[in-house]
């Protein structure tokens, strides 16, 4: 489990400490383990900046991520991002601005649901007016009663969007804004027949009935729809079906894409399987979701020319790259939910009214540094802008731009 020993100056109180370090002109991130324990320079002259009044108030904000069982790399990467969140957040404010100071409580969330119910109560009774996370949408359900008994707003990081609610925010990527955001661009790009190979799950479903909702809606037609179960042969079948429905149509009644909404191993055997069928990727342009925000796509040739949906990643770019610096290894792509979320909080909690409702649904919503534009909405479901990102041998490209605010259609 990763721990940071030392905060940066003015910003951070981990772990219900309570006294805030003494101003310097260095700001020190260490780590429990790793490399090295970088140091930020900071200039004396900069000294009024960051610093946190006496007579702030205090935020207690619970922090529950997995830090231990198999998530636990990734609740530690998120933790050192939440982290970093909090010190930037403070760094360039001037001392008269900060009107409180937010106390970040990381809680290992465990492995099973009832030990997030236990850490979720645990914080509670420490103070925790604010919850960010967790990460799974089970536990999310299982602490909503306890959060709403105590009137506590929780931030998740889930992508399941039948968890939100009032006072219950979902911020992870959901699924069915990506299908909408890939599959309109497809349909403005004269790909207005389709078809799809998803998951036999709760994701692969979600997938299906929002694709085939958006081009509906739009007047093209998802000709073939085949949801398999999680092996070579299921693979195997599903393409085997559509690739039957592609050579029996007519000409001007075969699709012109393939949503495949899965992503590591599974696309070089559904890969396998296109071949094995003979249908040509010549003719049929790949289409997928943000689960092929993962570089090894890149090196894969069949791949080359696909699309898919990605918040911009310029901005995750320059975030992983300044993570990578103070830490010395790269985040996971969670990781950037973690530092937004907490930037958000953050900035709210400064301005000393509390990190209240009205503020996190603010219409304009909030231009975080990780992930770009994103807004809550009051039913508790996030809204984000999206880009589409194209393969090539060299990596990813956009070729469509996120909107840069919400009345931009």
């Amino acid at each position: 489990m990763t721990f940071i020993k030392s905060l940066p100056i003015f910003a951070s109180l981990l772990a219900m400490t309570a006294c805030v370090p003494a101003p310097t002109n260095q700001a020190r991130i260490q780590k429990s383990s790793g490399p090295s324990e970088p140091i930020i320079e900071k200039p004396a002259e900069d000294l009024s900046r960051g610093a946190i009044p006496s007579d702030a108030q205090t935020i207690k904000v619970a922090l529950l991520i997995p830090l231990s069982g198999e998530a636990a790399p990734i609740g530690n990467s998120m933790f050192d991002a939440a982290t970093l969140a909090l010190y930037d957040s403070y760094l360039n404010v001037p001392s008269g601005q900060i009107k409180a100071q937010l106390i970040l409580m990381p809680k290992d969330t465990g492995i099973t649901t009832a030990e997030t119910v236990k850490t979720a109560k645990q914080a509670i009774d420490q103070g925790a007016t604010f919850v960010i996370g967790p990460l799974f949408g089970q536990s999310v359900t299982a602490i909503k009663p306890i959060l709403n008994n105590k009137n506590v707003t929780m931030i998740s990081f889930s992508n399941n969007k039948a968890v939100a609610s009032a006072n219950a925010y979902t911020f992870g990527f959901l699924p069915e804004q990506q299908v909408e955001r890939i599959a309109e661009y497809a349909y403005l790009n004269k790909l207005q027949r389709v078809a799809l190979l998803a998951p036999n799950d709760a994701y692969g479903e979600k997938v299906r009935d929002t694709l085939s909702e958006v081009y509906l809606k739009k007047g093209g037609q998802v000709t073939s729809a085949e949801l398999y179960a999680p092996s070579q042969n299921n693979i195997d079948a599903a393409v085997s079906r559509i690739a039957a429905a592609y050579n029996n149509s007519p000409e001007d009644h075969k699709f012109q894409a393939m949503f495949i909404a899965d992503s590591g191993n599974q696309i070089k055997n559904i890969l396998k399987a296109i071949h094995k069928n003979n249908l040509s990727l010549k003719k049929i342009k790949l289409l997928g979701t943000g689960l092929w925000d993962d570089e090894e796509l890149a090196k894969i040739p069949d791949m080359n020319g696909a699309w898919f949906p990605s918040s911009p990643p310029e901005i995750f770019n320059n975030f992983e790259s300044r993570f990578s610096n103070i830490y010395g290894y790269k985040p996971v792509r969670l990781a950037g939910l973690a530092y937004d979320a907490v930037t958000i909080a953050a900035q709210i909690a400064m301005s000393g009214n509390g990190i209240n409702t009205g503020a996190l649904t603010d219409p304009k919503g909030f231009s975080t540094p990780a992930d770009g534009l994103v807004r809550l909405m009051p039913s508790g479901i996030s809204e984000r802008k999206l880009a589409i990102m194209e393969i090539t041998p060299q990596g990813f490209r956009v070729i469509d731009h996120a909107q840069k605010n919400f009345s931009e259609q």
